[in-house]
Protein backbone atom coordinates (compact mmCIF):
# COMPACT_ATOMS: atom_id res chain seq x y z
CA UNK A 1 0.00 0.00 0.00
CA UNK A 2 1.14 3.54 -0.72
CA UNK A 3 2.64 4.73 2.55
CA UNK A 4 1.16 8.18 1.87
CA UNK A 5 -2.39 6.82 2.17
CA UNK A 6 -3.44 6.60 5.79
CA UNK A 7 -6.95 6.29 7.15
CA UNK A 8 -8.42 6.10 10.64
CA UNK A 9 -11.94 5.01 11.57
CA UNK A 10 -13.65 7.66 13.69
CA UNK A 11 -17.12 6.17 14.07
CA UNK A 12 -19.77 3.78 12.76
CA UNK A 13 -23.42 4.54 12.03
CA UNK A 14 -25.87 1.68 11.58
CA UNK A 15 -29.07 2.19 9.61
CA UNK A 16 -32.31 0.24 9.81
CA UNK A 17 -32.38 -3.39 8.75
CA UNK A 18 -34.56 -4.03 5.71
CA UNK A 19 -35.08 -7.55 4.35
CA UNK A 20 -32.01 -8.80 6.19
CA UNK A 21 -29.71 -6.01 4.94
CA UNK A 22 -28.45 -3.14 7.06
CA UNK A 23 -26.62 -0.10 5.70
CA UNK A 24 -23.53 0.69 7.75
CA UNK A 25 -21.59 3.92 7.31
CA UNK A 26 -17.97 3.87 8.49
CA UNK A 27 -16.80 7.41 9.25
CA UNK A 28 -13.08 7.88 8.60
CA UNK A 29 -10.49 10.61 8.35
CA UNK A 30 -10.76 10.31 4.54
CA UNK A 31 -14.56 10.39 4.32
CA UNK A 32 -17.44 7.96 4.80
CA UNK A 33 -17.42 4.37 3.54
CA UNK A 34 -20.76 2.68 2.84
CA UNK A 35 -21.42 -1.01 3.48
CA UNK A 36 -24.46 -3.21 3.07
CA UNK A 37 -24.31 -5.82 5.83
CA UNK A 38 -26.18 -9.14 5.74
CA UNK A 39 -25.49 -10.67 9.14
CA UNK A 40 -25.38 -14.37 9.95
CA UNK A 41 -26.89 -15.42 13.29
CA UNK A 42 -23.44 -16.25 14.66
CA UNK A 43 -20.23 -14.23 14.60
CA UNK A 44 -16.91 -15.54 13.37
CA UNK A 45 -16.91 -15.80 9.57
CA UNK A 46 -17.60 -13.04 7.05
CA UNK A 47 -17.13 -12.15 3.38
CA UNK A 48 -16.18 -8.70 2.07
CA UNK A 49 -17.33 -8.06 -1.52
CA UNK A 50 -15.76 -5.28 -3.61
CA UNK A 51 -16.83 -4.26 -7.11
CA UNK A 52 -15.10 -3.05 -10.24
CA UNK A 53 -13.80 0.39 -11.17
CA UNK A 54 -17.23 2.07 -11.21
CA UNK A 55 -18.00 0.89 -7.69
CA UNK A 56 -21.47 0.00 -6.41
CA UNK A 57 -22.71 -2.73 -4.09
CA UNK A 58 -23.78 -5.44 -6.52
CA UNK A 59 -20.80 -7.01 -8.30
CA UNK A 60 -21.10 -8.95 -11.55
CA UNK A 61 -24.52 -10.33 -12.50
CA UNK A 62 -25.95 -9.28 -9.07
CA UNK A 63 -23.72 -11.91 -7.45
CA UNK A 64 -23.15 -9.96 -4.23
CA UNK A 65 -26.83 -9.39 -3.34
CA UNK A 66 -27.49 -13.07 -4.00
CA UNK A 67 -24.68 -13.99 -1.63
CA UNK A 68 -26.21 -11.61 0.90
CA UNK A 69 -29.57 -13.37 0.62
CA UNK A 70 -28.29 -16.93 0.78
CA UNK A 71 -25.00 -17.14 2.69
CA UNK A 72 -26.02 -15.93 6.18
CA UNK A 73 -28.10 -19.10 6.60
CA UNK A 74 -24.87 -21.02 5.89
CA UNK A 75 -23.05 -19.18 8.67
CA UNK A 76 -21.38 -16.39 6.68
CA UNK A 77 -21.99 -12.67 7.14
CA UNK A 78 -21.82 -10.80 3.82
CA UNK A 79 -20.55 -7.21 3.64
CA UNK A 80 -20.90 -5.34 0.31
CA UNK A 81 -18.64 -2.29 -0.03
CA UNK A 82 -19.16 0.82 -2.16
CA UNK A 83 -15.92 2.77 -2.71
CA UNK A 84 -15.56 6.42 -1.72
CA UNK A 85 -13.53 7.17 -4.85
CA UNK A 86 -14.10 4.51 -7.54
CA UNK A 87 -11.17 3.75 -9.85
CA UNK A 88 -8.65 5.36 -7.46
CA UNK A 89 -6.72 2.23 -6.57
CA UNK A 90 -5.02 3.45 -3.40
CA UNK A 91 -8.23 4.94 -2.02
CA UNK A 92 -10.20 1.78 -2.83
CA UNK A 93 -7.56 -0.33 -1.13
CA UNK A 94 -7.74 1.65 2.11
CA UNK A 95 -11.55 1.40 1.94
CA UNK A 96 -11.22 -2.39 1.83
CA UNK A 97 -8.74 -2.35 4.71
CA UNK A 98 -11.08 -0.19 6.79
CA UNK A 99 -13.98 -2.56 6.11
CA UNK A 100 -11.82 -5.53 7.12
CA UNK A 101 -10.90 -3.73 10.35
CA UNK A 102 -14.59 -3.07 11.01
CA UNK A 103 -15.52 -6.72 10.42
CA UNK A 104 -12.74 -7.86 12.72
CA UNK A 105 -13.91 -5.36 15.33
CA UNK A 106 -17.44 -6.79 15.42
CA UNK A 107 -16.23 -10.33 16.02
CA UNK A 108 -15.35 -11.85 12.66
CA UNK A 109 -11.99 -13.57 13.01
CA UNK A 110 -12.02 -15.09 9.51
CA UNK A 111 -12.91 -13.02 6.45
CA UNK A 112 -12.95 -13.95 2.77
CA UNK A 113 -12.45 -11.27 0.11
CA UNK A 114 -14.17 -11.22 -3.29
CA UNK A 115 -13.36 -8.68 -6.00
CA UNK A 116 -14.46 -8.24 -9.61
CA UNK A 117 -12.26 -6.80 -12.39
CA UNK A 118 -10.50 -3.75 -10.85
CA UNK A 119 -11.77 -5.07 -7.52
CA UNK A 120 -9.95 -8.35 -8.06
CA UNK A 121 -6.67 -6.50 -7.73
CA UNK A 122 -8.00 -4.62 -4.68
CA UNK A 123 -8.96 -7.94 -3.07
CA UNK A 124 -5.62 -9.59 -3.80
CA UNK A 125 -3.72 -6.61 -2.42
CA UNK A 126 -5.82 -6.36 0.73
CA UNK A 127 -5.56 -10.10 1.19
CA UNK A 128 -1.79 -9.86 1.48
CA UNK A 129 -2.07 -7.07 4.08
CA UNK A 130 -4.83 -8.13 6.47
CA UNK A 131 -4.32 -10.92 9.02
CA UNK A 132 -8.07 -11.65 9.22
CA UNK A 133 -8.29 -12.60 5.52
CA UNK A 134 -8.38 -16.36 5.03
CA UNK A 135 -8.97 -16.56 1.25
CA UNK A 136 -9.41 -14.40 -1.85
CA UNK A 137 -11.67 -14.84 -4.87
CA UNK A 138 -10.82 -12.72 -7.92
CA UNK A 139 -13.44 -12.58 -10.68
CA UNK A 140 -12.40 -11.40 -14.16
CA UNK A 141 -9.45 -9.74 -12.47
CA UNK A 142 -7.17 -7.15 -13.98
CA UNK A 143 -3.40 -7.50 -13.66
CA UNK A 144 -2.65 -3.88 -12.69
CA UNK A 145 -2.37 -3.67 -8.92
CA UNK A 146 -2.39 -7.46 -8.52
CA UNK A 147 1.37 -7.82 -8.89
CA UNK A 148 1.53 -8.97 -5.24
CA UNK A 149 -0.39 -12.17 -5.97
CA UNK A 150 2.70 -14.21 -5.13
CA UNK A 151 2.61 -12.83 -1.58
CA UNK A 152 -0.88 -14.13 -0.85
CA UNK A 153 0.15 -17.74 -0.15
CA UNK A 154 -0.57 -19.75 1.92
CA UNK A 155 -4.03 -18.15 1.77
CA UNK A 156 -6.05 -19.95 -0.95
CA UNK A 157 -6.73 -18.02 -4.16
CA UNK A 158 -9.63 -18.75 -6.53
CA UNK A 159 -9.53 -17.10 -9.95
CA UNK A 160 -12.65 -17.19 -12.16
CA UNK A 161 -12.67 -15.70 -15.65
CA UNK A 162 -14.91 -15.89 -18.69
CA UNK A 163 -13.35 -17.44 -21.75
CA UNK A 164 -15.20 -14.93 -23.97
CA UNK A 165 -14.19 -11.82 -21.98
CA UNK A 166 -13.46 -9.04 -24.48
CA UNK A 167 -12.69 -6.39 -21.84
CA UNK A 168 -10.00 -8.26 -19.91
CA UNK A 169 -8.78 -11.45 -21.54
CA UNK A 170 -8.78 -14.61 -19.46
CA UNK A 171 -5.01 -14.53 -19.98
CA UNK A 172 -5.02 -11.94 -17.18
CA UNK A 173 -6.22 -14.53 -14.66
CA UNK A 174 -3.88 -17.10 -16.18
CA UNK A 175 -0.97 -14.74 -15.53
CA UNK A 176 -2.10 -14.22 -11.94
CA UNK A 177 -2.40 -17.97 -11.48
CA UNK A 178 1.13 -18.46 -12.78
CA UNK A 179 2.41 -15.79 -10.38
CA UNK A 180 0.54 -16.99 -7.28
CA UNK A 181 1.76 -19.60 -4.83
CA UNK A 182 -0.16 -22.65 -3.70
CA UNK A 183 -2.95 -23.24 -2.89
CA UNK A 184 -4.55 -21.77 -5.99
CA UNK A 185 -7.35 -22.66 -8.41
CA UNK A 186 -8.15 -21.23 -11.85
CA UNK A 187 -11.54 -21.65 -13.53
CA UNK A 188 -11.88 -20.43 -17.12
CA UNK A 189 -15.58 -20.64 -18.05
CA UNK A 190 -16.17 -20.95 -21.82
CA UNK A 191 -18.68 -18.54 -23.32
CA UNK A 192 -18.79 -16.09 -20.42
CA UNK A 193 -17.96 -12.42 -20.82
CA UNK A 194 -16.48 -9.92 -18.39
CA UNK A 195 -19.62 -9.60 -16.27
CA UNK A 196 -20.09 -13.37 -15.94
CA UNK A 197 -23.73 -12.57 -16.65
CA UNK A 198 -24.82 -15.12 -19.24
CA UNK A 199 -28.05 -16.73 -17.93
CA UNK A 200 -26.99 -20.30 -18.61
CA UNK A 201 -23.85 -19.90 -16.48
CA UNK A 202 -24.79 -17.49 -13.69
CA UNK A 203 -25.71 -20.35 -11.36
CA UNK A 204 -22.41 -22.07 -12.08
CA UNK A 205 -20.51 -18.96 -10.96
CA UNK A 206 -22.63 -18.69 -7.81
CA UNK A 207 -22.08 -22.34 -6.93
CA UNK A 208 -18.33 -22.09 -7.46
CA UNK A 209 -18.12 -18.99 -5.27
CA UNK A 210 -20.50 -20.10 -2.52
CA UNK A 211 -18.95 -23.57 -2.16
CA UNK A 212 -15.47 -22.04 -1.97
CA UNK A 213 -16.58 -19.57 0.70
CA UNK A 214 -18.09 -22.27 2.90
CA UNK A 215 -14.98 -24.44 2.61
CA UNK A 216 -12.21 -21.80 2.83
CA UNK A 217 -13.49 -18.99 5.07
Amino acid sequence: MDEGLTLRITGVERGDEIAGARKVTIATTRGSIALMLHSAPEKGRAVLCVSGAIGGFDGPSMLYPRLGLEMPRRGLTIARLDYRAPNEFGECLVDAMAALTFLGGIGHERVALIGHSFGGAVAINAGTLSPVVTTVIALSSQLAGAHVAGELAPKPLLLIHGGADTILSHQSSQALYDRAGEPKTLKILPGLGHGLAEPDNASEVFELVSDWLVQKT
